[in-house]
């Protein structure tokens, strides 16, 4: 959500000297040209890039988005200097096939133009023969949500772990502290919203909740550290000693890892009660960055609810609260013809609306556990394509909020019966251009609106936003329509 410069601006003080991103989400919306153009931006960090590998997440067939990655635009992006992995694998299925396919093709590509770089990956609820043949394809790391068997199974195969926040638990710490695990994994973020950041902290908050669930110090530093630095062959830093990148922080005890001050290149960056000593300034954007949803506006009569008479079941979206899995379901109801009165059996209209010029037709769908009091929430970031996802309590709230982003060009829109606000995110309708502690708490209010009107979840943007992912099992929705995640293909709501 915001771009390189004032991302280093916000985690320099959290003690964070160099990262490894994955921008999938801007090649999504501008392809190469756009996402060289975004890598190139400064930052106060080092800053070093995968290759967003699974653009779109699964195929053209299932979602729209600005255009595919292929394999020759890997090797275009290869000869960047900056680029030191291929970012995460999504679709397994395309690894599994017999057939060659695109996946496969750009995996090769990175392996003959990167040879020894490391390949990322992202394996969710994958065990058994079919973990196997995802590492044998070369693929050997994953950063989704981990369990104590999940690390075991997955380290025991040869995989490299980066555990993020939401995996860090009582059972998974006590896995990792067994001495054998040492550097087979890392502590890792991902999707840090901004208001997380601002609050809670970024890779250090990772950190503070290993500690508190019994992690030694030592063996906290290290997998933030040492071991990812080995992992991503960035071999001139990570530890302290002769000939290495002078990149330390200084804390106040080992039992908080409490930062007093950071050091970048030698240099004092940060110090406790002094703030940040330097800061990196936006450039000016390209036109066409600021305006990028093409999209006329929509009418009411574009969401087509109609249903023939009599009783039947049809399939929805069940959302869970705890995790970003959602399940199919059945909604049993006796339909007296016309169009679905679905508010009655406590559903919520879910759609997305496709937004790189081709005026697709809307396909809606409806979800369970979805909001609880009337209103619409429409935002046009929305993994991983980045369409307009759009939830509302009716087609007419649904029509307003998503009008509100077209003509924004870009952002989130909160829309009740009587007002509506709105959170400006104008580069590709994905990035906001306002420093983080602004960026803040606008992101703070879509989080407030959400809980209010009845959307309980252990991270409510992210479980929004994570809805239009087709990689994401178990039933997503993109702008085709519902999407069986495990076979992937598409699903009719209306058929039993």
């Amino acid at each position: 959500m915001t771009t390189p410069t004032e991302f280093s601006n916000a985690v320099l003080p959290h003690g964070t000297t160099t990262i490894v991103a994955d921008c999938h989400e801007v090649a999504n919306v501008f392809g190469v040209e756009g996402l060289c153009d975004y890598m190139d931006l400064p930052s106060l960090v080092d800053v070093f890039y995968a290759i967003p590998s699974s653009v779109p997440s699964t195929s053209m067939e299932l979602e729209t988005n600005f255009g595919p990655i292929d394999a020759d635009q890997v090797e275009y992006l290869c000869k960047r200097k900056d680029i030191i992995a291929l970012g995460e694998i999504m679709n397994a299925n395309d690894l599994f096939s017999k057939s060659d396919n695109r996946t496969k093709r750009i995996i090769d590509t990175f392996k003959n133009q990167k040879p020894g770089f490391p390949i990322e990956g992202h394996c969710p609820r994958i065990t058994g023969e079919p973990l196997s043949r995802f590492i044998a394809s070369g693929v050997d790391s994953d950063h989704t949500q981990q369990t104590a068997a999940s690390i075991r199974e997955k380290i025991s195969a040869g995989m490299f772990l980066e555990i993020q926040r939401k995996s860090v638990s009582k059972e998974v710490i006590d896995a990792l502290k067994a001495p054998e695990l040492a550097g087979r994994f890392c502590f890792c973020t991902d999707d840090v919203l901004p208001d997380m950041l601002a609050n809670e902290g970024h890779l250090d908050a990772v950190l503070s909740d290993a500690l508190a669930l019994g992690m030694r110090p030592e063996q906290v530093i290290h997998a933030a550290t040492y071991s990812p630095s080995r992992r991503m062959n960035l071999l001139d830093r990570g530890q302290i000693a002769p000939g290495r990148r002078a990149d330390f922080i200084l804390i106040d005890d080992l039992e908080t890892l409490h930062i007093h001050s950071v050091y970048k290149n030698g240099t004092l960056v940060y110090e406790q009660g002094a703030g940040l000593l330097a800061r990196s300034k936006l450039p000016m954007f390209k036109k066409e960055y600021l305006h990028s949803i093409k999209r006329r506006p929509l009418v009411a009569e574009q969401f087509d609810l109609s249903l023939e008479s009599g009783e039947r079941e049809i399939t929805v979206i069940e959302r869970e609260e705890s995790t970003t899995f959602t399940r199919f379901a059945k909604q049993h109801i006796h339909h007296g013809g016309g169009s679905f009165s679905f508010r009655q059996y406590g559903l919520s209209l879910i759609a997305v609306i496709e937004r790189y010029g081709h005026e697709a037709p809307i396909i809606p769908a409806f979800m369970k556990n979805g909001l609880t009091r009337a209103g619409a929430i429409c935002s046009s970031w929305a993994h991983d394509s980045h369409n307009l996802l759009v939830l509302a309590s009716s087609v007419e709230l649904a029509v307003r909020a998503v009008n509100r982003v077209i003509a924004e060009q870009g952002g989130i829109a909160l829309v009740d019966e009587s007002e509506e606000s709105f959170i400006p995110l104008p580069y590709g309708g994905i990035i906001s251009v306002e420093p983080i502690a602004v960026l803040s708490g606008q992101i703070q209010q879509v989080r407030t609106w959400l809980v209010e009107h009845g959307y309980q979840a252990r991270e409510e943007i992210m479980n929004f936003a994570v809805l239009s992912l087709p990689v994401s099992p178990e039933l997503k929705i993109s702008d085709k329509g519902l999407v069986d995640v495990r076979k992937q293909q598409l699903v009719d709501w209306k058929k039993q």
